[in-house]
């Protein structure tokens, strides 16, 4: 009686081993899948802040160039309306500063309108984005407005459905033809890396 009762307790025992796999795959499957959706109509308010760095100013004629600049502080403000779950159009506003060697300031305000392509992988997303617009600049005594173009690309955490926050690296393309002087146009080419907090209703 013994034997068989050993052997009923250890066909007992393999069957709930051979069965708990596939209770614990059956639970995973049924437990949902959390997804950042957006839909039509959705909207998103954007702030971000870091660092301004000047690259290199290119002239049209392919020389290039030191801008004789330090690193800046850079940030901006961004609203955006979602058309669909990975399409984003909308407006930025943000600003900069940077030393030049001879201790004046440079300041750009960069005005554009915004879209963008956000790929998910919940809990994250990452935008890839190009802004096109104006661009406010003032140096000393001298002020003008330029074209300006941002591609970049965001990586971002989302904390709950409202809230978010990753990082920004921008690149800027600023060209300076200066139809007066034509040998003195050149194309500013800097890098902007930026902390983010992103607010969507």
């Amino acid at each position: 009686m013994l034997p068989n009762k050993r052997r009923r307790t250890a066909a007992l025992f393999a069957i709930v081993l051979l069965a708990c796999p596939g209770l614990v795959f059956a639970q995973e499957e049924e437990r949902p899948v959390p997804l950042s959706v957006y839909t039509l109509g959705q909207q998103t308010f954007v702030l971000n802040l870091g660092l301004f760095i000047p690259l290199f100013l290119q002239d049209f004629d392919g020389a290039v160039s030191d801008t004789n600049l330090s690193l800046g502080g850079a940030g901006s403000l961004q609203w955006g309306i979602h058309l669909d779950n990975h399409w984003l159009v909308g407006v930025e506003v943000g600003g900069i500063f940077s030393k030049s060697l001879q201790e004046n300031i440079l300041y750009m305000l960069p005005i554009t309108v915004k879209g963008a392509y956000i790929f998910h992988a919940y809990p994250f997303e990452f935008p890839v984005f190009l802004g096109a617009g104006m661009d406010i600049v003032k140096y000393r005594d001298q002020s003008h407005i330029d074209f300006i173009l941002k591609p970049g690309f965001s990586s971002l955490w989302k904390y709950n459905v409202s809230w978010g926050f990753g990082l920004n690296v921008v690149y800027w393309w600023v060209p300076q033809p200066w139809a007066e002087v034509p040998n003195e146009g050149r194309m500013g080419n800097f890098l902007e890396v930026s902390a983010t907090a992103q607010y969507s209703f």
